[in-house]
């Protein structure tokens, strides 16, 4: 069985989640690609703090899962933020807001419990600016940590 704990899983799952939600925008999916584009987010920041933290190959050896950062916490995209002093500070100080406009986009509108089990198409101009800002960041997360999207 597959350890989903492992940085090289959550990077390639942070990739496919975004793929995963590109596709159902397109197919007019909008709800399902938000809930999506938010897990491509939530996986993309995991791997980041396994990085950050020393290069470490398994979320589960990190000091934030250690210091008790699990079970539901680990879907909370302000928690996961909380353990990046690093990207806290980058969002702060952008100085064109371009990356703070995208974590308050990413953060206002996913709210993955909502989303899961929605029986709505959901919104389209919510759901574009959201994906929008979905892949700003991952980029930049992802670029953070010497990888490309």
């Amino acid at each position: 069985m597959t350890d989903t704990y492992d940085k090289r899983i959550q990077l390639g799952a942070s990739r496919r989640r975004l793929e995963d939600a590109r596709a159902l925008r397109d197919k007019k999916r909008w709800s399902g690609a938000m809930y999506l584009g938010g897990y491509a987010i939530e996986c993309s920041l995991k791997s980041l703090i396994c990085y950050e933290e020393g290069r470490i190959n398994n979320f589960k050896e990190t000091r934030s899962f250690k210091k008790g950062l699990q079970g539901s916490d680990l879907h909370n995209l302000t928690k996961l933020l909380e353990c990046l002093a690093s990207l806290q500070r980058t969002i702060s100080l952008d100085r064109t807001n371009s990356y703070k406009e995208a974590w308050n986009t990413i953060t206002s509108l996913w709210r993955n419990d909502e989303l899961r089990y929605s029986d709505k198409l959901g919104d389209e101009k919510d759901s574009r600016r959201f994906l929008e800002a979905v892949e700003k960041l991952h980029q930049f997360i992802l670029e953070k940590q010497g990888e490309s999207s």
